[in-house]
């Protein structure tokens, strides 16, 4: 029992430590010794637990991607009405830009990754379609859309989602932009405020998109 704990905690531990520099430098900048290196462990414990630098990314999202999922059930769960999940799910994806692991995420759909890997990150970015879609239809159902087929519900989702995975990839940017001026800096310039408000506005750019589009398809 001690040794799978301890196993564990070293599993997490690598988990942890990768997530860090994927965040700073990106998966291309990140390499297996780099993540050898922060940890200071044997590469022989690394290795025991991951055979590759792809591996450990492909960990490091499915980990996050459940505590995202979580965050959804949790705060879609009271929310009766279709038309504010929407507007919910929106305000929840644009803004988790500042939690680390989504810094990241864009890189997944340029990467090359074996097929094993590849499928199963397709498989939990499918997820965010589902939802999606099970929204869409109940909007459907309730009589709250332009559109009476349920079948149109796959349609909106893909728009809606494909909509906000091209603004975040956008205040992706900006963010990286204001962190970088902070890091170099080490302090707020009046370049770092203006990076952070550009970082802001075009968040907030992103949430009048999509009320637009809701505005655009209910009734």
């Amino acid at each position: 029992m001690k040794e799978t704990t301890k196993g564990q905690r070293t599993r997490q531990k690598i988990i942890d430590c990768a997530l860090e520099l994927f965040a700073t430098h990106g998966y291309a900048g990140t390499s297996m010794n780099d993540i050898i290196e922060k940890l200071g462990i044997s590469k022989g414990s690394v290795y025991w637990h991951f055979k590759s630098k792809e591996e450990i990314f492909v960990e490091v999202i499915t980990d996050s991607y459940a505590q995202w999922l979580a965050i959804i059930d949790r705060e879609l769960a009271d929310i009766d009405d279709p038309i504010e999940k929407l507007r919910k799910y929106s305000e929840l994806f644009i803004n988790v830009v500042e939690i680390p692991v989504w810094r990241i995420t864009p890189e997944t759909y340029w990467i090359e990754f074996e097929p094993r890997n590849r499928l199963i990150l397709d498989t939990l970015f499918a997820k965010d379609d589902i939802i999606l879609q099970e929204i869409f239809k109940a909007a459907i159902k309730r009589d709250l859309l332009k559109y009476k087929d349920p079948a149109a519900a796959e349609k909106l989702a893909w728009i809606f989602i494909s909509s906000l995975e091209g603004m975040f990839e956008k205040i992706v940017l900006s963010y990286k932009s204001a962190e970088a001026s902070i890091d170099a800096s080490n302090k707020r310039t009046k370049s770092t405020e203006k990076l952070l408000k550009e970082f802001e506005k075009h968040k907030q750019y992103a949430l009048d998109a999509t009320e637009r589009f809701i505005e655009l398809i209910a009734k």
